[in-house]
């Protein structure tokens, strides 16, 4: 027995009308109608300000095309802090909060153990490179004394020196890869701040209130090198200072410390190990 066409796209429509009529519409129908519970803003919580639970609201609305990264409990919000400015009515998003302090300094959050940030003045535009340096240079340090037997030197424990910032007299972070506008004066190098540890940090601090600091570039914009530079670096100052005891008690000899890490003590028994001639330290570039 043949069928007649029509009679079989008559079966096919009525299979279609019945699957779009009980699967896909209730399907459609319970995400639309769908609720959940979101945390939104009751008032206006400024960036870098810490949310409380006075600021938010849990309210119930349509899960229907609802950001997958929305804030649902107040746990998830309450003392962290905004990364963007936040009115009310907004909802939180994960994009829009930080765990940690918001800061124009991002760098500063993120320090490694056993590390410290250090500025140091610049005395003069030559001393600061006229002005070139970036955030993320490999720098070397020279110190210039006139009233040593030797006014320059070469300090094996400054040879490579990871900048992160540099700022003006005011403070204010300088970036001379963006041209400036017409009327935008140019900003002048005043402090650069770099990752140190705290034997540099002593060193650094030294330097420049008994001379000049005089800063070399030695790489940019090449992080594999930048790594093996620092990783040198650490090589150097671990052959000089040693590398620290871990289950040695960290207040054990602090009597001692306090009394050898005198100022005299410092220059008569450091100096030699920081300026000990080139022949006898491992070739650096």
């Amino acid at each position: 027995m043949r069928l007649n066409n029509r009679f079989i796209y008559g079966i096919f429509s009525i299979i279609l009308a019945a699957i779009i009529a009980f699967i896909a519409v209730p399907a459609v129908s319970k995400q639309t109608n769908g609720t959940c519970e979101v945390v939104r803003m009751k008032q206006m919580v400024a960036r870098g300000m810490q949310i409380t639970a006075e600021d938010v609201e849990v309210v119930t609305v349509g899960e229907y095309n609802l950001p997958g990264s929305v804030a649902k409990k107040e746990t998830d919000v309450v003392g962290i802090y905004a990364a963007a400015d936040l009115y009310p009515g907004d909802y939180i998003l994960a994009e829009k909060v930080s765990s940690t302090p918001v800061s124009s300094d991002p760098m500063l959050n993120e320090i490694p153990d056993g590390k410290v940030v250090l500025s140091i003045t610049t005395q003069t535009l030559a001393t600061a490179l006229s002005d070139k340096l970036q955030d993320g240079d490999i720098v070397r340090l020279y110190h210039y004394n006139e009233e040593e037997e030797e006014p320059v030197k070469d300090i094996p424990e400054l040879r490579f020196i990871k900048v992160l910032s540099i700022s003006d007299a005011d403070g204010l972070d300088v970036d001379y890869t963006k041209p400036l506008n017409e009327d935008e004066e140019k900003q002048q190098t005043a402090t650069i701040t770099v990752l140190a540890s705290p034997e540099q940090a002593m060193l650094l601090t030294r330097f420049e209130n008994e001379g000049i600091l005089h800063v070399a570039l030695v790489s940019r914009g090449n992080a594999k090198l930048a790594e093996e530079l620092l990783l040198r670096q650490e090589q150097v100052l671990e052959e000089i200072y040693g590398t620290p005891d871990e289950d040695t008690d960290p207040n054990e000899g602090e009597e001692e410390m306090s009394e050898d890490w005198t100022e005299d003590s410092f220059s008569e028994d450091k100096e030699d190990m920081a300026f000990e001639p080139e022949s006898e330290k491992e070739e650096l570039p």
